[in-house]
């Protein structure tokens, strides 16, 4: 890896905070995210936890959470981030589909992929989009926890330790679960020349590995195994696991992250600009 690489990918990286942070795209994202990120945490993560906090001690609580499929918040030694674990899972990766759908799309549509590619090289651009990417949602997710760890202190001071350890668990966790979808996005920005038709690209190929899959595992068990390469696979059984339990399963995203930006980059090399 040479000192040229590694600047270009520094220089994208601060390029994608920038457009984050600088831009009015950008910030019309965050205002978004934040009020969406309040009205979860005011209403569903607090009034869950306080509910949540008064049953788990009593037999009728823990059986009507086993039932209703959620026995595993009774896992967490804090409710807060046991609920937050559950929403996390569904609401960041969708995020994580809409904010890199535009990773070098739209520079190829209006010509100024090939002025880039005049002063980085292909693999800069390309992996230098991706873990600027990354690192955006990397703050997201910190700034979420950290609304999330007031919440907390707010009810009970002394259970600090407790939960920047749970909360360091569930940053690293999900940050690497949100690897792949990050990385599928990277490969087809490659290919189409739009951010919508990434997206619709995205739903319509994540749907038909899941359909296909399925339905050829149904006659064949042996095939099913070939569920891995679907980027998501493991959250259901990773909702069921609690604090650093849940980097059991991260060696999925993580191959499936491989396969992805391999497949990203050889597109990459070969596409026109």
């Amino acid at each position: 890896m040479s000192p040229g690489f590694l600047k270009h990918l520094s220089l994208i990286c601060q390029f994608e905070l920038k457009r984050l942070f600088s831009t009015r795209k950008g910030l019309l994202y965050l205002i978004t995210f934040a009020l969406i990120w309040y009205f979860i945490l005011l209403y569903p993560i607090r009034f869950a936890a306080d509910f949540l906090g008064q049953q788990q001690h009593t037999l009728e609580g823990k059986g009507f959470f086993e039932f209703i499929g959620f026995g595993s918040l009774l896992n967490w030694k804090i409710p807060e981030l046991g609920v937050y674990w559950h929403f996390s899972l569904i609401l960041f990766p969708l995020l994580a589909v809409m904010i890199s759908a535009d990773q070098t799309c739209s520079d190829r549509e209006r010509g100024t992929l090939r002025f880039l590619c005049l002063r980085v090289s292909r693999d800069g651009l390309f992996f230098g989009r991706f873990s600027g990417i990354m690192l955006t949602q990397a703050l997201l997710i910190f700034a979420s926890l950290l609304s999330t760890l007031a919440l907390i202190l707010y009810r009970d001071a002394s259970l600090l330790p407790i939960a920047l350890d749970s909360a360091s668990a569930i940053w690293l966790s999900l940050f690497i679960a949100l690897l792949p979808f990050t990385a599928m996005m990277a490969a087809l920005s490659a290919t189409v020349q739009s951010a919508r038709q990434a997206t619709v690209w995205a739903i319509l190929i994540w749907s038909f590995l899941a359909g296909i899959i399925s339905l050829l595992s149904s006659y064949l068990p042996a095939l099913n195994n070939l569920k891995l390469l679907i980027p998501g696979y493991q959250m259901s059984a990773l909702s069921q696991l609690a604090e650093w339990q849940t980097l059991q399963l991260a060696y999925i995203p993580l191959l499936q992250t491989f396969v992805l930006l391999s497949i990203g980059r050889w597109i990459m090399r070969r596409q026109n600009l």
